[in-house]
């Protein structure tokens, strides 16, 4: 075989001894060897392969197939600026640690410093956002995968000579590779226990749980019988046995007063968290499957892959009820939604109240996947409590808003019915994605964009609360712009759902449904909610 064909299928066999099944390719001149030969041995492997014209869109939908099936999947491009554009969703799948595998071609290393075309230093490119950073030129090169633990992106830089039709492999063995064995620590439990042994003065605060956590978590909060405020994300946030510790509304926290604070999961998008930064008489325990600490404050950190059971939890039960920092005032605090009721009854026009009815027209069964800044948390704050919702996902690792409604559309695959909600400038970010979804099997999926007309999340932060209205106008980038010809171009059918009117019944299975609040409403509701 020719060198180019040695590494690609080298690379190919390792890339399925990793699990690696499924592929999002943006061809190019240089990862000809690599995709031609991925089509040739895409039956033989079953293989999913998928195609996009644009890096930065292929990655962060390949992100949303591997954080949905929790497995590697790969994105392949070829060299120069189109590896540059990977680097969003590496970023992001670092800080959420998911696998996601960056297989990017180059030049022979030779060419690096020339200014050739197509010539770039891609091997440093991602720095400490993937895990692993591999430059293939050789079979042996590849060794270097069998450290990787998949909590986080994998760069495979594969060195080219210039392709030729010989190229091609069209056939590969998957080489055997050990699965990453889970670290676990046995004091972890311990730790936990010790943080929770007094729970007078303690609230626990959930943020995004792995699937395999949630039980566990369930269990020692029904155990622990403190009060807790649970992120969409979590999955727990509608369960009915722990509602009577459920503490609906962030101010509720602190009313609370807590002296500590345990966090589990993924960090949360809590206001509340942020101030945390300066408060730091409060003690804090993170625990979560990644090591990133959330604070930059000291505060303590257990990251593992497997929620810690306190011995004492395992064997007795032995925390008792009542142990609360003041069970009236928790009475009072816990479950407390009625404030937020009463303004959404009052306000029915605003955003928050709109979310509300979305909330309640969404089937338990499907998939809801929310865009950073405003959804999540008017999720959070306004999505009901009667109608659970256990599939709720976000991109919070790095909690940028680029690339959302490919990730969105990446873990609708699989799903009868699935929904992403996303705001009008998180959707601007990410106008091309939906060209991907004449390869998906159908389904019903509902793209819901809030269209306030800008950024309007930048008006709440206390930062910028004072901005005059020319400051305002360039910090949310506000705009006059509808969905409808955007929903056309991709074939795509369009509602608009403008407030003051009902929820408009017998969506489409592919919609995109507009949502227009009333931006005087919305200003009321925020003021009075204050």
């Amino acid at each position: 075989m020719t060198h180019n064909a040695t590494i690609a299928e080298a690379t190919l066999a390792h890339l399925l001894g990793l699990g690696v099944r499924e592929f999002l390719v943006c061809a190019g001149a240089r990862n000809v060897p690599l995709v031609a030969s991925l089509l040739q041995i895409e039956d033989k492997h079953d293989l999913q392969i998928r195609h996009h014209f644009d890096e930065r869109t292929a990655s962060f939908f390949a992100m949303g197939r591997a954080k949905k099936e929790r497995s590697p999947v790969a994105v392949v491009t070829t060299s120069g600026t189109a590896v540059a554009e990977l680097l969003p969703s590496a970023i992001e799948a670092h800080y959420s640690g998911v696998p996601l595998v960056l297989v990017t071609a180059d030049r022979p290393p030779d060419f690096r410093g020339s200014g050739a075309p197509q010539a770039i230093e891609q091997l440093k490119l991602f720095g400490d956002y993937a895990t692993k950073q591999i430059d293939v030129t050789a079979v042996t090169d590849l060794s270097w995968v069998l450290s990787w633990d998949r909590r986080g992106p994998l760069h495979l830089n594969v060195c080219f000579e210039e392709p030729r039709s010989e190229d091609t492999v069209s056939k590969v063995t998957a080489v055997e590779l050990p699965s990453p064995e889970d670290q676990v620590d046995s004091e972890d439990g311990v730790r936990l226990e010790a943080f929770v042994a007094d729970p007078k003065s303690l609230v626990v605060v959930l943020g995004e749980l792995p699937e395999h956590w949630r039980k566990p978590v369930e269990h020692f909060l029904g155990q622990l019988q403190v009060p807790f405020w649970a992120e969409g994300t979590s999955g727990l946030r509608e369960v009915s046995e722990l509602v009577s510790f459920q503490v609906p509304l962030e101010k509720n926290i602190r009313e609370l007063s807590p002296r500590k604070v345990l966090r589990i999961g993924g960090v949360p998008s809590l206001r509340f968290w942020r101030d945390l930064e300066t408060h730091k008489e409060i003690e804090v325990l993170s625990i979560s499957s990644q090591p990133f600490s959330g604070l930059a404050r000291p505060s303590r950190h257990l990251a593992v892959s497997e929620f810690p059971t306190p011995p004492e939890l395992a064997h007795s039960g032995a925390i008792q009820q009542g142990q609360v920092a003041d069970s009236t005032l928790l009475n009072e605090v816990v479950f407390s939604a009625e404030p937020a009721d009463k303004a959404f009854r009052e306000h029915p026009k605003s955003e928050p109240a709109m979310m509300r009815d979305l909330s309640e027209r969404i089937s338990e069964k499907a998939l809801v996947f929310l865009g950073n800044s405003l959804p999540i948390r008017e999720w959070n704050l306004a999505a009901s409590y009667v109608q659970p919702h256990p599939q709720v996902f976000a991109s919070r690792g790095a909690n940028g808003i680029d690339g959302q409604l490919a990730t969105f559309l990446g873990m609708s695959v699989g799903e009868q019915e699935s929904w992403g909600v996303f705001g009008d400038l998180t959707l601007l970010y990410d106008l091309n994605a939906p060209a991907i979804l004449e390869q998906l099997p159908p389904a019903k999926r509902r793209i819901v964009v809030i269209n306030n007309g800008g950024g309007r999340i930048f008006s709440r932060l206390p930062s910028m609360a004072g901005l005059d209205p020319k400051e305002k106008k360039v910090t949310e980038n506000r705009h006059e712009v509808s969905f409808s010809s955007w929903a056309a171009m991709w074939g795509l059918d369009y509602v608009s759902w403008r407030a003051g009117h009902p929820f408009p019944e017998g969506l489409p299975d592919q919609v995109v449904l507009e949502v227009f609040p009333e931006e005087d409403a919305t200003e009321e509701f925020w003021r009075a909610w204050k």
